[in-house]
Parts: C-alpha cells; sequence; structure tokens
C-alpha cells in the first residue's frame, strides 16, 4: 500500500513538473494549453518513455475533471448568447453537427462500418474544439468579429449537443443486438428520468446554493459546488447515463440562480487542474508504435478530414450569405476535432464499439487536429493579407440586385449595430442624406422597418460600395467592431474613392496603425476612448472648471494620436 502511494506521489509529481515546463513554452509560442498537456501525456505515457504506472489513478481524476467541465460548461451556458449569437447557433450550427454526422456516417458505411460504428464516427468527428477555439480567437482579439461570432455560435451548438452524444453513445452499441425499438424504449425512459431529476435538482438546488453560499468559511462553497456536480454524475451514472450529462444539467439549473458566477469562481482551480489530467491522459493513449507505422495515412485522413470539416462551414457560409473570407476564417477555426470528441472516444473503447485500430487513429489524428489548428489559421490570415489587394475573391458571396445611383454628397454608415443605428438617427434629425451597408439579414430588415436605406453586403467587396455610392459619398463610417473587416472595407473604400472622408472604429489601440495605413482619415478607438470618458469624469468630480477638464483631455488627445498620425481637419477635439 505505501509503495502504491510512493507510485502515485512520483507519477503526480512528474506530470506536473513536466507539463508546466512544455505548457510555459507553449505559452510563449501563442499555442493553446492543451496540446502541450496532450503532448506531456504522449512523452511520459506508456507509448513514450513510459515514465508513469499510476495510468488508472490517472485515468480516474482524468474522469472527475470531464465532469466538472461539462458542470461549469452548464453554470456558464448562457441563453443570452445562444439569442444573440441565434442566427448562427439555429442556422449554420445545427447545420454543421447534422450534416457532418451524416457525410462522416455515409462515408464510414461505404468503407465497411455497421451502421452503429458508422453514426459514432459522425458524432466524434462533428465537434469541434471550443478551449482551442475560443483561446484563438481571444488572442487574436476577434471573438465579436463576424468570423468569430460565426465560429462561437456553431461551437455553442457543439456545447449544447456534446452531453446529447455522450448518452446516445452507450445505445449504439445495443442497437446491433437488440434493435432500434428497444434502443428507442430505453432513450425514452431515460429521458423522462432526467427530466424528472431536473425537476426535482431545480427545487431543491437553490436552497442548497443560498444556504452554502451564506456561510462564512471559504471551504464549504467550494466544497459544496464541487458535490453538486459530482452527486449530479452519480446520479446520472446510476440511471445509465453518462455521468458528464448530469453534471451538465445541474449545471444548467445552477446558470438560472444569482449565485451561478460564484459557483463557476469556486470550481475553477478544480476543474482546471483536473481537466489538465484529462488532456495527459489523452496523450497516453497516443500509440507511437501504430503512428510511426501508419503515419501518412494518419496525417492523409486527418488533413481530409480538417479540410472537409472547412469546406463544409464555407458551404454554409455562403448559404447564409457570409463573404468567403468569413467562412474560411470560421471554418478554420472549427476545422479541428474537439475535446469532446475524446470523451466519445474513450466511451467507444470502453464499449468495444469500435475497433482497437480506428480508435488509436482518431485519438492520434485529434490530438494531430489540434496542434495543426494555431498553424493552418496563422497560414490562412497570412494568405488572406496577400491576396486581399489583388482579388476581391475573400468578400465575395453573391450579386447584389439593388443600386443606390441617386444619392450624393451623402454619408456611408457600415454596420447597423448601436452605434451605426445612433448615427443614423442623428442624421435623420439633420435632415442629412445617408445609407446603411449591414452584412446581418436580421438587421437589414430592421433597417427597412425603419425607413432606412441600406445595401445588404459585405463592405469590403468593391460592388457592394459602389451599390452604396462611394464615388459620390461626402464620407465614410465604419461602426463595426470586427476589426478584419474593417480594415478591408477602409481599403475598399480609399481605393474607389481617394478623396472620401473615412472614419473607422476600432476596440483596440494596436489597429489604429493599421487602419491609417489603409487609408483610414481618422480613427477612433474605444479603448482609449473609454480612458478619455473615466479621466474626465474623474476630474469632473475633482471639481475641476469645465475650461481645464476640457483643455487636458484634448492634450491628452493630441499627444497619443500624434504618435499615429496627424489628422485632416482635428476632429479629435470637443
Amino acid at each position: 500500500m505505501q509503495e502504491h502511494l510512493h507510485q502515485l506521489v512520483e507519477s503526480a509529481l512528474l506530470i506536473i513538473g513536466i507539463s508546466i515546463a512544455i505548457v510555459a513554452l507553449f505559452q510563449r509560442i501563442h499555442l493553446p494549453s492543451i496540446i502541450g498537456f496532450i503532448l506531456t501525456g504522449i512523452l511520459i505515457g506508456p507509448y513514450g518513455l513510459a515514465w508513469i504506472n499510476e495510468t488508472g489513478a490517472i485515468k480516474l481524476l482524468a474522469e472527475i475533471g470531464v465532469v466538472l467541465l461539462l458542470f461549469s460548461l452548464g453554470v456558464e451556458f448562457s441563453i443570452d448568447n445562444l439569442i444573440q449569437l441565434r442566427h448562427y447557433v439555429l442556422r449554420a450550427g445545427i447545420t454543421q453537427v447534422v450534416l457532418t454526422v451524416i457525410f462522416c456516417a455515409v462515408g464510414a458505411g461505404i468503407l465497411g462500418y455497421s451502421l452503429s460504428q458508422a453514426f459514432a464516427l459522425g458524432m466524434i468527428i462533428s465537434l469541434s474544439s471550443t478551449a482551442v477555439g475560443i483561446k484563438l480567437l481571444k488572442q487574436r482579439q476577434e471573438s465579436d468579429s463576424t468570423h468569430g461570432r460565426f465560429a462561437i455560435g456553431v461551437l455553442l451548438l457543439q456545447d449544447v449537443v456534446a452531453p446529447l452524444f455522450m448518452a446516445i453513445i452507450p445505445f449504439l452499441s445495443q442497437i446491433q443486438e437488440k434493435g432500434f425499438q428497444i434502443v428507442f424504449n430505453k432513450l425514452f425512459f431515460i429521458v423522462l428520468g432526467v427530466i424528472v431529476v431536473y425537476l426535482i435538482a431545480r427545487a431543491i438546488f437553490p436552497t442548497i446554493l443560498r444556504w452554502i453560499t451564506a456561510s462564512q468559511t471559504k471551504e464549504i462553497p467550494v466544497l459544496g459546488s464541487i458535490l453538486i456536480a459530482l452527486l449530479m454524475g452519480y446520479i446520472s451514472e446510476k440511471m445509465g447515463l453518462s455521468p458528464a450529462l448530469g453534471a451538465f444539467v445541474a449545471g444548467v439549473i445552477i446558470s438560472e440562480t444569482p449565485y451561478s458566477h460564484q459557483v463557476t469562481a469556486n470550481i475553477s482551480p478544480f476543474r482546471d487542474s483536473f481537466l489538465a489530467l484529462f488532456f495527459i491522459s489523452v496523450g497516453m493513449l497516443v500509440n507511437l508504435p501504430y503512428v510511426y507505422e501508419n503515419f501518412l495515412q494518419v496525417i492523409s485522413w486527418t488533413l481530409g478530414l480538417m479540410i472537409f470539416k472547412c469546406v463544409l462551414v464555407i458551404a454554409i457560409g455562403f448559404a447564409i450569405r457570409r463573404p468567403l473570407r468569413v467562412g474560411l476564417l470560421a471554418g478554420i477555426v472549427l476545422a479541428n476535432i474537439g475535446e469532446f470528441s475524446f470523451v466519445l472516444i474513450e466511451q467507444a473503447r470502453s464499449l468495444r464499439l469500435l475497433p482497437p485500430d480506428l480508435l488509436d487513429g482518431l485519438v492520434a489524428g485529434t490530438s494531430l487536429s489540434l496542434l495543426l489548428t494555431p498553424l493552418a489559421l496563422a497560414l490562412t490570415y497570412w494568405t488572406i493579407a496577400r491576396i486581399s489587394g489583388k482579388t476581391n475573391l475573400m468578400s465575395y458571396y453573391g450579386k447584389i440586385k439593388r443600386r443606390h445611383d441617386n444619392l450624393e454628397n451623402h454619408i456611408i454608415i457600415v454596420g447597423f449595430g448601436l452605434n451605426g443605428r445612433n448615427l443614423a438617427n442623428l442624421l435623420k434629425q439633420l435632415n442629412e442624406p445617408f445609407i446603411v451597408v449591414e452584412m446581418n439579414g436580421a438587421l437589414v430588415e430592421q433597417a427597412k422597418n425603419m425607413g432606412v436605406p441600406v445595401v445588404y453586403g459585405d463592405a469590403a467587396h468593391p460592388e457592394i460600395m459602389e451599390a452604396a455610392g462611394i464615388e459620390k459619398a461626402r464620407a465614410v463610417v465604419l461602426a463595426i467592431s470586427d476589426p478584419i473587416s474593417t480594415r478591408y472595407a477602409v481599403e475598399t473604400a480609399h481605393k474607389l474613392n481617394p478623396k472620401v472622408y473615412i472614419i473607422a472604429r476600432t476596440r483596440y489601440v494596436v489597429e489604429i496603425e493599421r487602419l491609417y495605413k489603409a487609408g483610414a482619415t481618422d480613427v477612433i478607438p474605444e479603448e482609449f476612448e473609454t480612458f478619455i470618458e473615466i479621466a474626465g469624469r474623474i476630474m469632473r468630480l475633482l471639481k475641476l472648471d469645465n475650461e481645464k477638464r476640457l483643455r487636458i483631455m484634448n492634450d491628452f488627445r493630441k499627444h497619443h494620436y500624434r504618435t499615429f498620425q496627424e489628422t485632416e481637419e482635428g476632429v479629435f477635439t470637443n
């Protein structure tokens, strides 16, 4: 017993030490930590240097990490986010998951796999990595960009269906033996049981949360949060469902209470620690002799699946009238096979649903796809930047039907969000001519209902800007939050009308110089202007007179913006 404990401590120290070193290295080269954890497992696992003997204990801790991950996912589950991104979630997300499952299942069936095996493969391949996708978008500050919202909307839908897939996988292995009818009957009663448990938990959990959050000690809220997650996982397992599904249901219940943020804070350190062990345990499963013997095969099918998933997202982007650039970037983010796929692979392994050789290939290919995603995204950005000035392909998605040639000396507002809408209302009051260019179909309908002249399309495409009368326009205002689209739209407007006055909005100071180089006349960075507004209010609180306050604010603006470019007409004055 003591020797076993000693080996376990040694394994834990080894895992923690090596993973810290590898993840620190990956952070320096801007690669997601998930890949570092997987490589740690490959290095020290039984197929690598074989330094770890306690694989069973590590696997158990990894399963706890999955339960905590699904629990926190449920807690962070936001109906508001789903509503905000409903067009991407409901149209692009559902289409991507359903078509990927169907195409992959058909392909697997052609290769000779059974129906249950084919659908299991389809479900495994359909999911993408939320952790890697969100990390890459945040690193580039593009979560609110058009392609960022596209990718996040699809990832949200995938996160919702992942627990459902975990519940379905165990029954796929029974279809061959017992037939569809018996399996569907079992599924029906289990779904009914989940509903009952959900209703009971919904009645009890808020009271429990009220009690544990009212405690004066820090330990009780933390332990209470973990207890709820593991308890629901245990109940689900006893009902024949995946423990992760029960944890997700518990998280969704808690997300509806005022305590959701506190619960997330309580559980995050434990979730991240156990989840790191999960990805390390996945790395340990990578069969290096198999990869060595079938290297070209693993590489080819991994690249093939990534290209297939990317092309499918591009096609969906065209179907919902998004430019090729948007579909391509979203497609690259979604091209990998995600972390929840590892959970499905492990389920299939324990149920002996898929052949061992295929499972070894799936683990290796999934790990490889996560590693290739940052590299593929960087290459895609470089390619788009190289060809953006030479072709309109990246902003193309279809022909427009109506031109506004009657407009003259008008203002073009790109984007009909909050800023665009307010500017449109102001110009209406001033009786100044203007037109809106918008790529979101729902916002285009809003503009039409308000009687606002609008062109539906991507402002980065010359034909769209020509339809908005760019040759005769007085000014162009970029009121969108997508940095890439803003840059391309500035380039297009400046190229079509070098004399037009271009005002570009950006969230980040780092974008200012890029936008000036693209042809912007003035750039308004929200990041810096927010500071100016805060400083102004602090000075008002300190009872500085208005003249001195405005002088200081203008001096800050002049000093800051002069480091980038002097503006022609000094718009940065009050």
